[in-house]
């Protein structure tokens, strides 16, 4: 019997224990329950009361806009280094990913002002994102209004390829879309320079790097007091070693302190200097040197071509080894300079000579265009020697009819401090830009079917240059090649924009 009660006692126990235990079961949810660490979405309201905020600054809300026109941010960060990237979007189409300040780029909104949404989102390291918009107007043009002065800045070149001087106004005429237009001013003296030296730094550069850094910064010597210049290099990512100084020693402590690595990012490098130097008003130049082929920029040739045709700055592009000829020598004839052609950096300091003694030898020549209307379109420029002698002419081979707008750079880009090797990541967001010539002699015409000037014969009493033909000027297309049959030599001029020449 009192083995019996004390089995009915432990079921009782265990059932009592069983029993309290079922509600806290029965409470216990199929659904995962979020952690209260868990990340959650960032609203706008939130990112703000955390110091993150992103504004557009151009164009304006219910702007009137068209051609090549800039898009410019401005983000507020507790801590800029905390500020990833800033993604611009039009009618929500990404057209650049900007990752260091000022955040901007430039986009060609078409001849026809036109209804478009542009957006932009500043991304957080810590991952949440902001995004702000405005909205441009449609607008038919109903009006014209004087176009600013263009100024070209002309290369004359012998048969040696070695400039030539001495040259006057009388020996030129310059053709607008095949109108002659009256040169107002002429200025054969040199005039201040802000030059870009742009350097090929990825993994392929190893090996040679140590005498491609002599050889340039052997060309800081042709600096003039006056002269500014500044050193980027380019591998995954772009990187400002130098803003513009006047300083040879830091410009070559900058030179020396690149180091190879990673693939190359060459249109985004091209795409940021060309930024950092829209704002100068004086003469601007790039050199540019590549071993080989884009494989990590987020902008494409299209677009780097495109910006170059909207500058006003001369490129001039040095490949070595197996470098991508047709590229460097689209993106340099586009710019009225020169691509040269070498098989090692030995002979790099040679071909740096050829470009300092060309900058220091050019003719700056300005007019008043004929065709007064700002009506974003792209402009036809030609120009034509008058003389004896088998010279050869390059210049810009044209420019888009804008207008002129205040370029806010609110502050300059920033200068980072590459990392040791072993801790540098690449970044696949890397930031954002010709007659040709091999080293020592002169190359063929491209592939890409756009012959090669330097290789034509000019004609001693009238030598004349034909730029591209007047593109169809759509957003993401670029205006289209030279005739082959109508080519000449290669073609160099400024952007409306442009100041006008002064001595």
């Amino acid at each position: 019997m009192s083995s019996r009660c004390t089995r009915v006692t432990v079921f009782a126990l265990l059932l009592a224990a069983a029993l309290a235990a079922a509600p806290a079961a029965l409470a216990q949810s199929p659904v995962p329950r979020r952690s209260p660490n868990a990340t959650r979405a960032v609203t706008a309201p939130q990112a703000a009361r955390r110091g993150f905020e992103i504004k557009i600054i151009e164009p304006a809300d219910g702007a009137i806009i068209m051609g090549p026109s800039r898009i410019s941010v401005r983000v507020k960060a507790d801590d800029t280094a905390r500020i990833a990237r800033v993604t611009f979007y039009v009618d929500d189409q990404v057209v650049f990913v900007d990752t260091e300040a000022p955040y901007q780029t430039l986009y060609d909104f078409g001849s026809t002002p036109r209804r478009t949404v542009v957006k932009a989102v500043a991304t957080h390291t810590a991952g949440y994102s902001v995004e702000t918009s405005v909205v441009t107007r449609e607008l038919k043009l109903s009006y014209s209004v004087e176009v600013r002065r263009v100024v070209l800045t002309v290369t004359v070149t012998g048969p040696d390829g070695m400039p030539v001087t001495g040259l006057s106004r009388e020996n030129f005429r310059v053709f607008e879309d095949g109108t002659a237009q009256e040169i107002l001013e002429f200025d054969v003296e040199e005039r201040p320079l802000r030059l870009a030296l742009v350097l090929d730094t990825s993994g392929s550069m190893r090996g040679q790097l140590t005498q491609v850094q002599l050889a340039a910064a052997g060309f800081l010597d042709v600096l003039l007091p006056e002269d500014r210049a500044m050193v980027v290099d380019f591998d995954d990512q772009v990187m400002l070693l130098q803003d513009l100084t006047g300083d040879r020693t830091a410009l070559r402590d900058a030179l020396m302190s690149t180091f190879a690595r990673g693939g190359t990012a060459m249109y985004d490098a091209i795409h940021a200097t060309l930024r950092r130097l829209a704002p100068q008003k004086e003469r601007k130049a790039i050199v540019l040197l590549s071993d080989g082929g884009d494989t990590a920029s987020v902008m494409d040739k299209d677009n780097t071509l495109q910006a170059t045709r909207a500058s006003d700055v001369l490129i001039y592009a040095i490949g070595i080894g197996g470098a991508d000829h047709s590229v460097l020598k689209s993106i340099s004839r586009e710019a009225g300079g020169r691509a040269y052609f070498v098989g090692s950096a030995d002979e790099l300091a040679g071909v740096y000579q050829k470009i300092a003694d060309e900058l220091r030898h050019q003719y700056i020549m300005a007019y008043a265009s004929t065709n007064p209307e700002y009506d974003g379109k792209w402009r036809k420029l030609q120009v034509e020697f008058r003389g004896k002698g088998d010279y050869k002419v390059r210049f810009r081979r044209g420019y888009y009819a804008v207008r002129s707008r205040p370029r806010p750079l609110d502050q300059p880009p920033v200068t980072e401090e590459r990392p040791a090797p072993e801790e540098a990541e690449p970044d696949p967001q890397a930031e954002p830009d010709p007659e040709s010539e091999p080293h020592p002699q002169e190359t063929q015409t491209d592939p890409e079917a756009e012959p090669d000037p330097e290789e034509t014969q000019p004609d001693p009493e009238a030598q004349q240059t034909e730029p591209d033909p007047e593109p169809e000027h759509h957003p993401e297309e670029t205006p289209p090649g030279p005739d082959p049959e109508q080519q000449e030599s290669s073609d160099n001029g400024a952007a409306a924009e442009a100041p006008p020449a002064a001595g």
